[in-house]
């Protein structure tokens, strides 16, 4: 590489890390795609985790309907997959807290501008805290059907996981709508 390239990213980086906003911005953005990572990481589902709506078993676990879903997902009590299921959604609350700050930081960072875009800024923190807030509910409500026996599991319990699922990926979407639009550019002719 040329050796310009280093000097204008350290640059870069050195102006970043000045700007206290910036600086949450970088340091939320690197531990919410270590979380990612790390979420991705070992423990792995065994082949007995046979999702039918998503190839992910999280996700497929998130938006289950039935309990023939969940019997596929994460078998009955005990199992690997359980083990599994709740390790990840242990590391999964670390992923939420650095969601949450980098939404509430880019929020901060946008909202410096004037206009609509500060009216993006407020409505992608809002909505990415908010985001964060169901993807709790939902943590707490795969934790709660990990012990249980299918027998002895209900719908109450599958709508609660499914309820604030659908709630965070709703609020999240619009969070990543409001806070990437005041980067978009629009040509004028």
């Amino acid at each position: 590489m040329h050796p310009g390239f280093w000097v204008n990213l350290a640059s870069s980086l050195y102006r970043v890390w000045r700007d206290r906003v910036r600086r949450a911005v970088l340091v939320t953005a690197v531990l919410s795609l270590a979380a990612l990572v790390l979420a991705a990481g070992p423990p792995y589902f065994s082949t007995a985790s046979q999702p039918q709506t998503f190839s992910d078993p999280v996700i497929a676990l998130e938006l289950v309907r039935d309990l023939e879903e969940v019997r596929l997902i994460l078998s009955d009590v005990p199992s690997q997959d359980r083990e599994t299921m709740r390790i990840k959604t242990y590391i999964d609350f670390g992923f939420i807290a650095s969601y949450s700050g980098l939404s509430i930081a880019l929020a901060l960072l946008l909202a410096r501008r004037r206009g609509w875009r500060m009216a993006a800024a407020i409505v992608g923190g809002i909505c990415g805290v908010a985001a964060g807030l169901f993807d709790v509910f939902e943590n707490r409500a795969i934790l709660e059907i990990l012990d249980v026996p299918l027998r002895n599991t209900t719908l109450n319990m599958l709508n609660a996981i499914r309820g604030a699922s659908l709630a965070k990926w709703t609020l999240a979407g619009v969070a990543i709508c409001a806070l990437l639009l005041p980067f978009i550019r629009v040509k004028k002719t």
